[in-house]
């Protein structure tokens, strides 16, 4: 019986890590939704917007992590006109940035 428990544990962690949630289609939303004010590609160095950080800058700050993009995306974006997203959609947009975490 002990078994089970720990499995069940152990399915909880991984969905609430974003483990089901694709970076693909992360990068798709980000070109369409993200991209007026942000640089969402790999290798791009300056947004559109001066004061909206490039997304590989974003994910390159050592305190980041997925936890800290989803609760952020959770709040409305107050330089989108309030921009606020469904939740498969934050956990796809921060999986997509997290992805473009420098390699260690």
């Amino acid at each position: 019986m002990l078994k089970l428990p720990v499995i069940s544990a152990a399915v909880v962690i991984a969905t609430i890590g974003g483990a089901h949630a694709d970076p693909a289609t992360g990068a798709m939303l980000s070109a369409q939704i993200c991209a007026r004010c942000h640089a969402v590609r790999p290798g791009l160095t300056s947004s559109p917007q001066a004061d909206a950080p490039p997304f590989a800058t974003i994910a390159a700050k050592p305190e980041m992590n997925i936890f800290t993009l989803m609760s952020y995306l959770r709040t409305p974006h107050w330089t989108s006109a309030n921009l606020s997203l469904r939740a498969p959609d934050i956990e796809a947009v921060s999986s997509y940035i997290m992805s473009l975490q420098p390699k260690k």
